[in-house]
């Protein structure tokens, strides 16, 4: 999926404007805890998996910005209408972190999205 098409289905707020629009998205990850973003995502043999990731969140912080910057995950979707704050924001823009949010809950839109063909990070996931 396209990520503008994925921005407009599920309501996305963008909050920078990095052009990624045309960016396709394939795999999706959700975690709160960053470390077991870590330890999943770090796991994946195929760098050109991470590059159609998004990171869905209901973390805030410059926590979840810096571990997608450590990923080369270049989208990060946060959910329950959580508003970042400007410091979060200016952190993604100047990592070239597309910042996302939907008022979606997790569960929703992560199962929202795995009907639309997004699949799940597993374990050991190659190409």
């Amino acid at each position: 999926m396209k990520l503008s098409e994925l921005i407009q289905k599920y309501q996305c707020k963008v909050y920078n404007q990095e052009d990624f629009r045309d960016k396709e998205i394939h795999y999706g990850f959700c975690s709160d805890l960053m470390s077991d973003a870590l330890v999943i995502m770090n796991s994946v043999e195929d760098d050109r998996i991470l590059q159609e990731t998004i990171l869905i969140t209901g973390l805030t912080t410059n926590q979840s910005i810096r571990t997608a910057e450590m990923l080369d995950v270049d989208v990060v979707l946060l959910v329950r209408g959580k508003i970042p704050s400007l410091k979060v924001i200016e952190l993604a823009k100047s990592l070239g972190v597309m910042l996302l949010s939907t008022d979606y809950t997790m569960f929703n839109v992560s199962g929202l999205m795995y009907q639309d063909g997004i699949k799940g990070i597993v374990y050991h996931q190659q190409w």
